[in-house]
């Protein structure tokens, strides 16, 4: 049961980043090609190192180098952005899933829409979409997303609580469960559900646009993966909530489990480059981040 609410949350990761992509970011900076960073200075005793992950891809597409391995190894604590070895994690999940203006999906979504999404769900999950009725759509969204990832995808965020468990590592979360539905939920469930439709609509382009970016992320090519996403914004901007702030809120929790004892961060990629990523904002305040490859 842990294994698959581990899964779902890591689904539901993966669609927060895959909604972030209809953002704009004009200033990326001059991050260099890499996944791995060594966060040093300002009275750090140790090091400390951030990941960048892609929350679930297909399973020939995961990989863990040895770099990665290495400061895995010297850390003594891992921190993700939700804490994925709390046992409550799946009740709290269905406690903070619903729209909370009593909207369901079935008034959201046209009747075609609505029934693609009813068989989508009952082939990925084995339960017709009548049972999350009342899910705000992004998270949805997650329920469905093996029609890109495949039947068995890889998640980095299971991998590492499965490392962390085995080297007797401890997992904290830079947020809640609630924190990540109240996000979602400052996007109207109205825009939401009509991404989610477009989504629907064009599966294979969909397919095809996430199948980019993972390509963009085993070539560890951060510029590239936000100046991918700028391409294929729309002009549309989810960053604020589902980015820009999480960054800002995720700084002092860092700083501290930095100071504390040596961290492996691990969080999306997405969140680590351009001027209000999280790269940036540590540097901000006097700390070294230096590539590691």
């Amino acid at each position: 049961m842990r294994n698959k609410t581990t899964y779902l949350l890591s689904a539901l990761l993966l669609a927060i980043a895959f909604f972030a992509c209809k953002t704009t970011n004009k200033s990326l900076g001059s991050t260099q090609d890499s996944l791995l960073w060594k966060i040093e200075g300002k009275g750090l005793s140790k090091p400390s190192y951030v990941l960048g992950t892609i929350h679930m891809l297909p399973q020939k597409d995961y990989f863990f180098s040895d770099a990665m391995k290495n400061a895995f190894e010297q850390s003594e604590q891992v921190v993700l952005e939700l804490d994925m070895d709390d046992p409550q994690m799946s009740m709290q999940l269905l406690k903070f899933a619903t729209m909370s203006d009593g909207s369901t999906l079935d008034k959201l979504l046209s009747p075609a829409d609505y029934q693609k999404l009813d068989d989508l769900c009952k082939k990925s999950v084995g339960v017709g979409i009548a049972a999350f009725n009342k899910w705000q759509p992004m998270l949805v969204y997650s329920l469905i997303l093996k029609e890109f990832l495949g039947e068995q995808p890889a998640s980095y965020e299971l991998s590492l609580v499965q490392m962390a468990q085995g080297a007797s590592k401890e997992i904290k979360g830079l947020e809640s469960v609630e924190d990540q539905t109240k996000a979602m939920s400052s996007i109207p469930y109205t825009k939401q559900a009509t991404y989610l439709a477009e989504h629907l609509k064009d599966m294979e382009s969909q397919k095809a646009l996430f199948l980019k970016m993972v390509d963009l992320y085993k070539a560890q090519d951060l510029n590239g993966l936000l100046k991918y996403i700028e391409q294929e914004s729309g002009g549309v901007d989810f960053s604020t909530t589902l980015l820009n702030q999480r960054n800002a809120n995720w700084v002092a929790p860092m700083i501290a489990s930095a100071k504390a004892k040596p961290t492996f961060f691990a969080v999306g990629a997405g969140h680590l480059a351009g001027d209000k990523g999280v790269l940036k904002l540590l540097q901000k305040e006097g700390y070294r981040l230096t590539a590691v490859r």
